[in-house]
């Protein structure tokens, strides 16, 4: 194709209106929530900044729990898919903006026969090729950067899940350790119980074989015997079904679990102080992930509206 010197001016003259059709992106822009809000609070208001990337389980100084909740984020299933989902999510990002830039293919072929050309030839002919074909589409509606501009927020919200995975799990792994340890603590009350009961049973029974008590009170202490005793199985279960639903939690075959000290022993984390401002809700990662995917849903937007055009 050769250019006469009337079309190498029609495409220098285009080429502006080009570049500028190309800075345009259809649909319309992300714009972040503002919820309504009183400009003043009713009590006075503490900074947010104390609970930044607050590592709260290691308040309670249980090196028993600490180790549980290191390993459940290293072990968790569910923290192993959120992160490979983080992985998938930067791939597709990678994709989605190539198709922002020229596309180079190579094709290569061979061949062999005696017909080429419509016509068959006494000699067999064999033919290579290698053919490289440059193309790109340019982006004159903003189809990619809106596409991009998507994948780069779903990117985002899938780290704020990882998060919010993370959050959900240590807090799992937190309840599931301290109701074992309520459990162990009604295990040893329910054996002490037992055991005065069985006393009490014993001198009840002295006196009722003395005639000083009727058949009555025996009745009562041996049912209050029986009562101890079947609490004592009841706990036991209960902590092997707590041991077993914390292993799974921290990425093991259910198996008894080790606990530090008891319940009793414990120390209480520090109170929640009064008057935390409301915008430390707005560093929740679910919030963060609903904001990224309320972004990537409104580039979609572009996208659709992108592709009416020719």
């Amino acid at each position: 194709m050769t250019l006469t010197p009337k079309t190498t001016l029609r495409w220098t003259a285009l080429l502006p209106a080009m570049l500028l059709l190309s800075a345009c992106a259809m649909g319309p822009d992300y714009e972040r929530p503002t919820p309504e809000t009183p400009e003043d609070y009713r009590t006075d208001t503490v900074p947010a900044e104390y609970v930044v990337n607050l590592r709260w389980w290691e308040l309670f100084k249980d090196p028993v729990l600490y180790e549980l909740v290191t390993a459940a984020l290293e072990n968790n299933r569910d923290v192993n898919v959120a992160a490979a989902r983080i992985e998938e999510a930067r791939a597709a990002l990678g994709f989605t903006r190539a198709d922002q830039f020229p596309r180079l293919d190579i094709g290569a072929g061979a061949s062999t026969g005696n017909f080429a050309g419509g016509r068959r030839s006494d000699d067999e002919v064999t033919s290579l090729y290698i053919a490289p074909a440059a193309s790109w589409e340019i982006d004159f509606w903003g189809k990619f950067r809106r596409s991009t501009e998507a994948a780069r927020a779903e990117l985002m919200a899938t780290e704020y899940a990882l998060k919010t995975v993370q959050l959900t799990l240590v807090s799992e792994v937190v309840a599931a350790y301290y109701q074992l340890l309520d459990f162990h603590q009604r295990l040893i009350i329910s054996e002490r119980t037992l055991e005065s009961r069985l006393k009490s049973l014993d001198i009840i029974q002295q006196r009722f074989d003395k005639g000083i008590i009727p058949e009555i009170d025996l009745n009562q202490a041996q049912i209050q015997k029986e009562i101890a005793a079947g609490a004592i199985p009841l706990y036991r279960r209960l902590i092997a079904t707590t041991e077993n639903a914390l292993s799974i939690l921290v990425g093991r075959l259910p198996a008894s679990v080790d606990i530090g000290d008891g319940l009793a022993e414990q120390l209480l984390p520090p109170d929640i102080p009064m008057g935390l401002p409301s915008e430390i809700l707005q560093r929740r990662p679910d919030v963060a992930q609903a904001k990224a995917l309320l972004h990537a849903q409104t580039a979609r937007i572009g996208v659709a509206v992108a592709a009416q055009f020719p």
